[in-house]
């Protein structure tokens, strides 16, 4: 496989901030720098460790830090999302108004985690199809039942789910077959041939690469795409269009 094959992949899947648990120095904007120059990538998308995990709002600042400094090397941000809910968050439509204006590209939200149900977010996926938003959602954050009532109820709004890992491919065929909008990344989608199988069902153009930087070793997504048995159109198409072809078609929209 040449270089030209692998190389100007998007990532993603890029997380910046310091998880509590991990002994890895916190993913920060040399790090995602670094990351950039080691896989020759074009870009990545960026959300914060702190929207994840302590400041589902006030954390998206430090995705948007991130996606401004490192602009011209292709990173955009990836915003949370909750309920609104007085003192956190007054409106969803409104925070969707900032995200456009602030060049976000996409929104990620963590129903599990931060412990709500994923029905309180209509107002969130109607701004988001209206203005050309994915959403982006973990599969331990959502039930499949609730992902197919969104992708179902909002036709147009692209969905990625990720970490789907190697038990789950029964349920996520069903979910791609039946919802044209939904699309998977590679973080943690370690289902022995599981990409090749997906890509042999004509669902290439659903694979999104990405890595996972900052909860996950990123070489693991890269070598599960570099390494497949997929030809290289396919590897390309995979780890450099569908990505950008998803997240950059909107950043900068009002920017």
């Amino acid at each position: 496989m040449s270089d030209e094959v692998t190389q100007g992949w998007f990532d993603a899947r890029v997380v910046t901030g310091a998880h509590p648990a991990s002994l890895l120095p916190p993913t920060d904007l040399d790090a995602i720098a670094a990351h950039l120059d080691r896989f020759a990538l074009s870009g990545a998308l960026v959300s914060a460790m702190a929207s994840w995990l302590h400041d589902p709002i006030g954390g998206n600042a430090e995705a948007s830090a991130v996606a401004h400094a490192l602009a011209d090397r292709g990173v955009l941000a990836c915003w949370t999302a909750v309920p609104a809910t007085p003192g956190e968050l007054d409106s969803l439509t409104a925070l969707v108004d900032r995200a456009v204006d602030d060049g976000v590209a996409a929104f990620r939200i963590h129903p599990a985690t931060h412990g709500f149900s994923p029905a309180l977010l209509e107002e969130l996926y109607a701004a988001l199809q209206a203005n050309g938003l994915p959403l982006c959602v973990d599969a331990a954050d959502i039930t499949w039942p609730d992902l197919a009532t969104i992708a179902t109820r909002y036709p147009d709004l692209p969905i990625v789910v990720g970490a789907v890992g190697y038990r789950k491919l029964r349920e996520l065929w069903a979910a791609l077959a039946a919802n044209t909008n939904l699309y998977v990344d590679l973080v943690d989608f370690a289902a022995h041939q599981a990409v090749e199988w997906l890509a042999g069902q004509n669902l290439a153009d659903r694979l999104v690469f990405a890595t996972g930087l900052g909860v996950r070793d990123p070489g693991e997504g890269v070598v599960r795409l570099a390494w497949s048995g997929l030809d290289d159109a396919t590897v390309r198409r995979i780890g450099a269009e569908t990505g950008g072809r998803l997240f950059r078609r909107t950043a900068g929209a009002r920017s």
